[in-house]
């Protein structure tokens, strides 16, 4: 699959006691917001991948990036407008989350792209990495029916790869996040990721082109402020 790449970057924060480097709940955290949610976030490790980040205006922010709000108590006084879903780039799960957006219908506004997203502690850089993002066209997209269908999609791709129970052990034994064991990839396929990787900058795409681009919806990242009388 080769998805376009979404025109601008994100940017996350997340909290000053967040387990960055060594996470011991990945999965179980998610089921404070809700079953379904917990599913999704299993798939996606199984996947390799990692569901890291989503909001909109009935779930707020929430995500394994952002569990401070899972134990929270009471809103956050803010609407988000528009639905974001951020997960970890792997093949296996653009394929999934692809076959999602092709085949539920509850999917219809949604966009999903590639992009980079920068992560921040207290405004101090902490990490970049490449992710899947999915948004809505829609300022207030209802989300819980595709959640309830990308859990069944994620399900079933994970039955066609036979993936490994990647989250089992995450949960069992702690998942070290965002690193890599080179030394099991294919040369070969190193040195294609790598070409690829020097196409994505700026400087080799006016060059030789590149993926096509397609522009965040113009509310995105905007939110309002509400006041409790």
């Amino acid at each position: 699959m080769y998805l376009p790449f979404w025109s601008s970057e994100l940017q996350v924060e997340i909290s000053s006691w967040f387990p960055w480097g060594k996470d011991y709940q990945p999965v179980s955290v998610n089921r404070f917001h809700s079953s379904t949610l917990r599913s999704i976030a299993a798939s996606c490790l199984d996947l390799d991948s990692e569901f890291l980040f989503a909001a909109s205006p009935l779930m707020g922010c929430v995500g394994n990036l952002s569990r401070e709000k899972f134990f929270r108590y009471g809103s956050d006084n803010i609407l988000h407008l528009g639905f974001l879903m951020i997960f970890g780039f792997s093949e296996k799960i653009e394929n999934a989350l692809t076959f999602s957006l092709a085949t539920l219908k509850s999917a219809k506004g949604l966009n999903i792209g590639i992009t980079f997203c920068t992560f921040l502690r207290g405004g101090v850089f902490e990490g970049k990495m490449k992710v899947i993002a999915i948004a809505s066209d829609e300022p207030f997209y209802d989300c819980s029916g595709y959640l309830e269908g990308l859990d069944g999609v994620l399900g079933e791709i994970k039955k066609f790869y036979r993936t490994p129970n990647i989250s089992y052990y995450a949960e069992k034994f702690g998942y070290d996040r965002f690193l890599m064991d080179w030394e099991n990839i294919n040369p070969y396929d190193l040195r294609i990721n790598q070409i690829m990787s020097e196409l994505q900058d700026n400087g080799a795409r006016e060059i030789v082109g590149g993926s096509p681009k397609i522009d965040f919806p113009s509310f995105f990242g905007l939110a309002i402020a509400t006041v409790e009388k």
